[in-house]
């Protein structure tokens, strides 16, 4: 029987749960967006790796290796674009989603700035700290993006699985910042006060970042990441000794490479515990879609079954949600049971939104911190002039001071500065 032949309610009924569906299918899509995102991000932290390599060194011996990692980025960036033509020419994606989009202008304006800084690399036209830090811009807007995709995400299971993902490709960004230091202190042969500090503040911002993942994921990408801290030994033992390094004690500049190589090996097993994640969401995403198909399926058909006998259109042995017989008075000898199946299908419906609701607010505390946490370096650079990386080490060296979190420190600086 076609919809438009139920009452009212019954059509309404069925709306929700089609609404629903069509939010899981844009969100499946926003999931896609995320996983092409995280390539992208790997492949741009390649890059940038080798750049800070070749800048620091004298010799041109890496770039053959630059250069084929930078086409290896600019195939995955170019795949990105495609799909997102394909967002953008999509009406339904775009609905509800203006900050998601937001970001994706900013990440592409950040990436119509790479052909530029890739020239200046090669050409040896840019200092190593400046071509890091617009890497870094880049790779920031694009976390941005994933940022904003899971705070649109309304479904509280998809919802852990992208702050999980977010939380470990954050923790990633901030390994491949500190390799980016390290190299730049090791080549240098030792690390003045500076450094020191920005390696330690990386070093326990990544602490932070993998703390929140752990805590948001389970089975096989959580124990590939113990598997990964269980072999942290050599990174943390040359984590030692930059602390200890000095003007007057130095160390070879050759262990750069070694420092190098020892980040990079852990950064690639870092990816494939993303890709395990990234493969975990996208199934998530597939069987949600599909359940609910199932659902909206399965109720269509009960609600036209109901419909038909009220209308005397079909006999009446057909059976409710409770499995008893249409003419067969209820026990309690309360009548009306079409209405009464209809109505615990809608409390049914009702509680399960309100569930979900309960379970998307306990998973969104971690996007709620970083929403206050860039809520408070905003206010830092508004007030005081600083760059953003700037107002990130004050708070990072507040958080160190004082013992707190950087959410903590972030709430603070909110009050301070006159938020609420």
């Amino acid at each position: 029987m076609a919809e438009r032949h139920m009452p009212p309610p019954l059509r309404f009924l069925l709306a929700a749960r089609r609404s629903e569906l069509q939010g899981l299918e844009v969100l499946a899509a926003t999931c896609d967006l995320v996983l092409r995102i995280s390539a992208l991000v790997h492949a741009l932290q390649k890059e940038r790796g080798y750049s800070n390599l070749t800048l620091c060194s004298a010799a041109d011996r890496l770039q053959p290796v630059l250069a084929g990692l930078s086409s290896d980025a600019q195939a995955v960036e170019a795949g990105v674009r495609t799909f997102l033509d394909g967002l953008e020419s999509d009406p339904a994606a775009g609905s509800g989603r203006a900050r998601l989009l937001n970001c994706i202008a900013y990440a592409l304006f950040r990436l119509d700035e790479l052909p530029a800084l890739r020239r200046e690399v090669r050409d040896r036209r840019v200092a190593v700290e400046d071509a890091d830090t617009r890497f870094t811009q880049v790779i920031g807007s694009l976390l941005a993006v994933v940022f904003e995709a899971a705070d649109s995400s309304l479904d509280p299971d998809v919802t852990r699985l992208l702050v999980a993902l977010l939380n470990f490709m954050q923790g990633k960004e901030l390994s491949g910042q500190e390799r980016a230091c390290g190299v730049m202190g090791f080549t240098a042969g030792w690390f003045d006060d500076a450094r020191k500090a920005r390696m330690l503040g990386l070093a326990a911002n990544q602490a932070r970042s993998f703390g929140v993942y752990s805590q948001y994921v389970q089975g096989a990408p959580l124990q590939a990441w113990d598997q990964i801290q269980q072999q942290a030994q050599p990174v943390q033992r040359m984590r030692d000794m930059a602390q200890h390094t000095s003007d007057a004690q130095r160390v070879d500049s050759g262990l750069a490479e070694l420092w190098f190589d020892l980040c990079t090996a852990r950064i690639d097993a870092m990816r494939n515990v993303e890709t395990q994640l990234a493969q975990e969401l996208a199934q998530q995403c597939a069987r949600r879609i599909a359940d609910t198909r199932q659902e909206l399926d399965d109720r269509r058909l009960l609600l036209s079954r109901y419909t038909d006998h009220a209308s005397g259109r079909v006999p009446s042995m057909v059976f409710s949600v409770q499995s008893r017989i249409l003419d067969v008075p209820p026990e309690d000898g309360v009548g009306g049971e079409l209405e009464r199946s209809i109505l615990d299908m809608m409390r049914e419906q009702t509680l399960r939104m309100q569930h979900a609701d309960d379970a998307l607010t306990s998973v969104r505390g971690a996007l709620d911190d970083r929403k206050r946490i860039d809520r408070a370096k905003l206010l830092l650079i508004s007030r005081y002039g600083l760059t953003e990386q700037a107002a990130h080490e004050r708070l990072q060296r507040a958080a160190m001071d004082g013992g707190l979190s950087l959410a903590d420190v972030a709430r603070q600086i909110i009050a301070q500065l006159g938020g609420n």
